[in-house]
């Protein structure tokens, strides 16, 4: 028990009853009662036991213990770094609309962050939607009076329920209740943006469209950690497909992992956006635009990664993965560090703290931060030290490198373009064929990565080619031009950023094709035996980066491939299909291992001219 504070139902139910009063509730029920040809009075009871168990209240003395009692239980010792000057413009939006934070999702910690920096700044409290696996006691009584909606996790096929948590979110933004939630559906496994959820925006499309309220300004919000507890425990879990259930004893292990430093944490807001104004944009006329709902989630997620910053862990582990178990000295790793200092400065990316890696000294400390936290080992007993992953932590690792991922894809895809033209002789067929690589690239991708619309993405691509050198059209018109140009490069990143992404797509687009075309296939079977298969390519060294054994990973390639219409039963047709996903996957891991030989290349000429 909480001294001072009795954990009673009692305020919820007073809570519901208003909700329940609210006419545009009430009009919900009885169009669903009429829909579901059931009496209105079996609705409303049904309606009103919904609302029960959902909704929330901002009780003032639970505020106190879930603020200053769970809080930091939660989010350990670390420093909020918040991007204040945005806060003032959100403070005068909040004057006449309901705020949405929308964050990115990497920890439990997540919302306490969020919800300390916004109090810090004058913000009223959010309400904030969760699973229901965190209702448990004592989390549960004292997060519902805290603003905490606690959603069921299995209540999708549930009318009345879909329906209440539909008039609720209605109810909410009508009254002007900022409300916060992660559209990734779950902590992100991999350190990047998951795919977005869809199912709470539209029920803010839909509080719009039936002028609940006038206007909801959604604002992106990204997260970042540069030291962060449970990616160990998270990395497991994505292996081994089991999550510890939440309970007391599960709370308790979990604090006690947060009791070590969770060093700076990174809070910047991406530019709001009217959801009125993306309606009117976008012709939007009505509730069942499914359309509209997935473009406005994409472009938040867009601006989610335009304010995420390159931190220091991202780029020291981009540096050490995607050399295999090879380790690095000092003078290795700041040489590969430094021209990617200075690509985020030409391209003006939002960063953090990145000025101690232009020095040696600033590498090292970055380097010992990582051995501390056990991603990185160190050896010391030779002439100098050197630094490499630690085994059994790329995945660790990579979680680090992800959160800046987003940033170097393009720079990855303009390499892999050019090195496909080193195959060519004509001027004209290679730059049609370098077209063509990049968009099958954006298109193998599309769910790993927010790509741009394809006409801004071929101008991104063009300013990435002057990054690399401006004269590009001169030096690139035959085939030892291009290969010269990739060798002179500043640096070379696509060896670093795609594979693991590229090799876990590998896995499945293999596994896929060997399977019989005319049964339904279990989509969960599958993942686990990529998994397994996967472990054995491992050991054989058909795959090289331990980090591609991710479910998550895997389910992004199915989504794929169930976009492409590969998982349905078919004929010969569907088997032919799926051997061609296979071998373009194939292609592209082939494609960047040349360039991985070639920066070896680059590398080994470099030191042997130290010397």
């Amino acid at each position: 028990m909480i001294p001072g504070i009795a954990l009673t139902p009692l305020a919820l139910p007073l809570r519901a009853q208003e909700v329940m009063r609210d006419p545009g509730v009430c009009e919900q029920i009885e169009q669903l009662a009429t829909r579901m040809d059931r009496p209105l009075a079996e609705v409303r009871k049904e309606a009103a036991e919904v609302l029960r168990g959902m909704v929330a209240v901002d009780a003032q003395g639970f505020n106190k213990v879930f603020d200053e009692g769970l809080g930091p239980l939660y989010s350990g010792q670390c420093n909020i770094v918040g991007d204040t000057p945005a806060l003032a413009g959100l403070r005068k939006l909040n004057e006449r609309h309901a705020l949405v934070f929308l964050p990115s999702h990497r920890s439990y910690a997540d919302p306490f962050v969020l919800g300390k920096l916004l109090r810090a700044n004058g913000f009223p409290r959010n309400f904030v939607p969760g699973g229901d696996n965190m209702a448990f006691w004592p989390m549960g009584p004292i997060s519902r009076r805290s603003g905490v909606i606690f959603i069921r996790r299995a209540g999708k096929s549930d009318e009345v329920y879909k329906a209440m948590l539909r008039a609720y979110f209605g109810y909410l933004v009508g009254r002007r209740q900022n409300l916060e939630w992660y559209m990734e559906g779950g902590r992100t496994r991999s350190g990047k943006l998951r795919p977005p959820m869809y199912g709470l925006m539209s029920y803010l499309v839909d509080a719009v469209v039936d002028r609940r309220a006038e206007d909801v300004i959604l604002v992106p919000v990204s997260i970042t950690y540069d030291r962060l507890n449970e990616v160990r425990a998270m990395a497991t879990e994505d292996v081994k497909a089991s999550k510890p259930r939440e309970g007391l004893l599960w709370m308790a292990r979990y604090m006690a992992a947060q009791r070590r430093t969770a060093g700076t944490v990174y809070v910047n807001f991406g530019e709001p956006l009217s959801l009125a104004g993306a309606l009117a944009r976008d012709g939007a006329d009505g509730k069942s635009d499914k359309l509209m709902v997935q473009k406005t989630a994409f472009e938040i997620s867009q601006r989610i990664n335009r304010v995420t910053p390159v931190t220091s862990p991202a780029l020291v582990t981009l540096a050490l993965l995607g050399i295999g178990d090879r380790a690095l000295t000092l003078v290795e790793v700041y040489d590969l560090v430094r021209p990617l200092l200075e690509y985020a400065h030409q391209r003006s990316l939002p960063t953090s703290q990145l000025e101690p890696l232009r020095h040696y000294h600033g590498v090292l400390d970055a380097l010992d931060n990582l051995v501390e936290i056990g991603i990185v080992s160190r050896y010391d007993d030779g002439l100098e030290p050197v630094f490499r992953i630690e085994p059994g932590q790329h995945s660790v690792a990579a979680f680090y490198r992800n959160s800046a991922v987003h940033w170097f894809v393009n720079r990855a895809i303009v390499e892999m373009a050019i090195s496909a033209g080193t195959q060519m002789d004509v001027s004209k067929e290679t730059w049609r064929a370098a077209i063509d690589v990049t968009l099958a690239i954006r298109d193998l991708l599309k769910f790993e990565f927010f790509f741009s619309d394809k006409h801004s993405f071929r101008d991104e691509l063009l300013a990435e080619t002057e990054l690399i050198g401006a004269d590009w059209r001169k030096a690139t018109v035959d085939r030892e031009g291009r290969k010269n140009y990739l060798a002179k490069a500043p640096f070379l990143v696509a060896h670093r950023v795609l594979p693991p992404f590229l090799e876990a797509y590998q896995i499945v687009a293999t596994r896929l094709a060997s399977k019989p075309t005319a049964r339904l296939l279990d989509r969960k079977q599958l993942i686990d035996e990529c998994m397994t298969v996967g472990r054995q390519q491992l050991l054989q060294q058909v795959v090289l980066n331990p980090e591609c054994l991710s479910r998550e990973l895997f389910g992004n390639a199915l989504l794929l491939a169930d976009n492409r219409g590969l998982l349905k039963p078919g004929g010969p047709e569907l088997e032919q299909k799926r051997k061609d996903f296979a071998r373009e996957c194939a292609d592209a891991v082939a494609a960047v291992a040349v360039i991985g030989a070639l920066d070896s290349e680059r590398r080994a000429a470099a030191k042997e001219a130290r010397r």
